[in-house]
């Protein structure tokens, strides 16, 4: 067996000899467990040969269980036998990652030691390694990054490439699985007792989630409420669950854009001019999000605008002739001309909303960027998927970020909780909101219609004309003859949440007292559908159980609660634990397994859409299609800031539009702005 060299030389010249050592004896001398050896002997001096000053070293968190160097032998003592099977592709990616600096390759050496340890033995999250990683990679070229995630088995099928209105198809296999009003699934299942003794889901809320009256705890890092405006939008677009009936699912499981679209052929059809494949101005579907703050529905109003302006752009360019009608054409009629060019500009639009996602929003929550060349691309390297996406009701929870909404926003919906109702001392129940949340229903259309009307009664003021030509947003009004709204109000609203810092998300005690009925439906929601307690769903992503009310939260208020509530951490209840852990240090700086859990269902999410992984081609959505997806490569491969000018050609900076500067960050308040 070949000795290791020592790591212990704090000098330039030294650690570039002991890592052309490292490399040489890997490339020349180990075979497979000499390799498992040497990695062995390597890992013991990590953490204490680091240069802890550089850049990019994070240190693991605060926690009872093993971290760094010690969760990593402990880990090898459970897995030394299943270990031994490390294959050629798995040495060679520990060679490639040993060409960077000293620091950097001790780093990664250790993610991929933690990732080789785990398949007997539970991550701990708090070491901070795969945002140690995510900062790294992120400073390479494109062509030198690699995030393989989640093989599955994979079969090519011939068949359609345009989305079915109700999401049905998806999967030639399976074709009912996603489709709009099917079940939620549930990830989660075990066999262990149930606990017999619950609190009050009101007790919960007012003990551990509630933010006190004054306090408000910015975002270290900057990150703004326009990030969670879209966050509204995807988790709107995924969920949407039936009043009467909590384990149904109303609208697709895919990312797909269906809240702008419709759930079902017929509520398409309305929201289309069914000529040139365009939509009608400014309108779109889901009427939920006429009540959230006014940039929300300003995002589906650039959406809706994205649309038309690619349909526009197809028919102008013609490719090869493929939208014209008439014989010998293409196509044989003008319904076909429309149905092809709508179909083609809703996919074109999906790449585009994808791109946001993958450029925009989870560069922000990594802590990459925008400028950055690195991004999670969850497309790469994917087959066509054959089993379909059914979102599951654990997610449903996962999405719900309430605590982090802005000090501006926060009032502003404690203002609407209040007109429509709800009470906002919580000694009363009674009221339209009640109605809303709780009350029997057997039409859920109605209750939404009924929220609309209240909503527009007092905050919109649209008039019955306006209400015609579409759904309302609060501070400005649709332009009777063109049904549009004005550039300017709609910049204004998505500039709100640029300018306006979203609130720390974590920790506990620090949701809106405005959202008390909403977080109290989703505790008892959890509890309906036989959610899982919070350690159970760690263990499902392999993660280690917390072990001490400490490791939940920092707050000792919160830990004195939870001990309360619950009085053992594996009692502790899916969503309360969801909503009171320590967070991340990187990025967005969420809780640690909401983290975890968003970056599993991201890569779920686009990875099985038979329609993004084959779909999205120059075949089906014309080469200027797939270009415009692409985004510009001058602004790091991104769409957002093309869709922010050119959709809103009144809103110049001069008229309070974006400027070039400001575009750069889009999810990031300006430097200049105070908190």
């Amino acid at each position: 067996m070949i000795q290791r060299k020592s790591i212990s030389s704090n000098s330039a010249s030294m650690a570039k000899k002991d890592v052309d050592d490292h490399l040489y004896h890997i490339k020349n001398h180990l075979d497979h467990q000499g390799l498992l050896e040497y990695l062995k002997a390597i890992v013991n001096d990590i953490d204490n040969k680091q240069d802890k000053r550089s850049k990019g070293i994070i240190k693991p968190s605060p926690s009872s269980s093993p971290t760094g160097a010690k969760w990593t032998w402990k880990a090898l003592t459970e897995n030394i036998k299943a270990i031994l099977n490390i294959n050629s592709n798995s040495s060679g990616a520990i060679k490639e990652i040993l060409s960077l600096s000293i620091n950097q390759q001790l780093t990664l050496l250790r993610v991929i030691i933690e990732q080789l340890l785990s398949k007997n033995y539970p991550i701990n999250d708090r070491n901070n390694t795969l945002e140690a990683a995510i900062e790294i990679l992120s400073q390479l070229r494109p062509e030198n990054q690699d995030f393989n995630i989640i093989p599955k088995p994979f079969i090519t099928y011939a068949g359609h490439h345009f989305r079915t209105a109700d999401g049905s198809q998806n999967s030639p296999l399976f074709p009912e699985v996603g489709k709009a009003g099917s079940n939620y699934v549930m990830s989660v299942t075990t066999s262990s007792n149930n606990n017999e003794n619950l609190p009050p889901a009101k007790e919960v809320f007012d003990k551990l989630l509630r933010r006190p009256d004054g306090e408000f705890t910015p975002n270290k890092n900057g990150v703004n409420m326009m990030l969670l405006y879209l966050a509204v939008v995807i988790s709107h677009d995924l969920f949407h669950t039936d009043y009467n009936d909590p384990r149904r699912n109303l609208t697709t499981s895919y990312l797909d854009l269906s809240l702008l679209y419709g759930n079902n052929r017929e509520q398409q059809v309305s929201y289309r001019q069914m000529k040139g494949g365009l939509l009608k101005p400014d309108q779109w579907h889901d009427k939920r999000l006429v009540i959230q703050p006014p940039g929300v529905s300003a995002l589906m109003v650039m959406f809706s605008r994205n649309h038309n302006y690619i349909a526009k752009k197809l028919l102008e360019i013609n490719e090869n002739e493929r939208f014209s009608y008439g014989p010998g054409k293409a196509l044989t009629t003008e319904e076909e001309q429309d149905e092809h060019l709508f179909q083609t500009a809703r996919l074109i639009n999906n790449g585009c909303y994808v791109n946001i996602i993958t450029h925009d929003f989870v560069r922000t929550i990594l802590g990459v960027g925008a400028n950055s060349h690195f991004t999670l691309d969850f497309l790469a390297g994917v087959d066509t998927p054959i089993y379909g996406n059914v979102v599951s009701s654990e997610f449903n929870l996962i999405y719900r970020w309430h605590p982090a909404l802005g000090k501006e926003d926060a009032e502003y919906t404690a203002k609407v909780a209040s007109a429509l109702g709800g009470s906002m001392n919580g000694k009363s129940r009674s009221g339209y909101l009640k109605k809303i949340l709780e009350g029997p229903d057997p039409e859920n259309e109605h209750r939404l219609n009924d929220r609309v009307e209240e909503f527009n009664k007092h905050f919109a003021h649209a008039s019955q004309e306006e209400l015609e030509k579409g759904l309302p947003i609060a501070g400005t009004h649709r332009d009777i003859k063109t049904g549009s709204f004005p550039d300017v109000d709609i910049i204004k609203a998505l500039r709100a949440g640029y300018t306006q810092v979203s609130s720390d998300f974590g920790q506990g005690q620090n949701t809106p007292v405005g959202l008390e009925y909403v977080e109290i439906a989703a505790i008892n929601q959890a509890r309906a559908l036989g959610a899982r307690t919070f350690n159970e769903f760690r263990k499902f992503f392999n993660l280690m159980p917390l072990e001490t009310f400490e490791d939940f939260s920092e707050k000792p208020s919160v830990q004195q609660a939870l001990k309360e509530l619950y009085c053992t951490p594996d009692r502790v209840e899916l969503y309360a634990g969801l909503m009171v852990e320590r967070t991340k240090v990187t990025g967005f700086q969420l809780p640690y397994t909401i983290f975890r859990a968003i970056v599993s269902d991201s890569a779920n999410l686009l990875r099985n859409d038979r329609i993004l992984v084959k779909s999205l081609t120059p075949t089906n959505i014309t080469n200027w299609g797939y270009k415009y997806t692409l985004g510009d490569p001058e602004l790091s491969d991104r769409v957002f800031p093309s869709m922010l000018t050119n959709l809103f050609p009144d809103a110049t900076p001069s008229s309070g539009g974006f400027t070039p500067e400001e575009l750069k960050n889009i999810f990031t308040i300006p430097t200049n702005e105070t908190n």
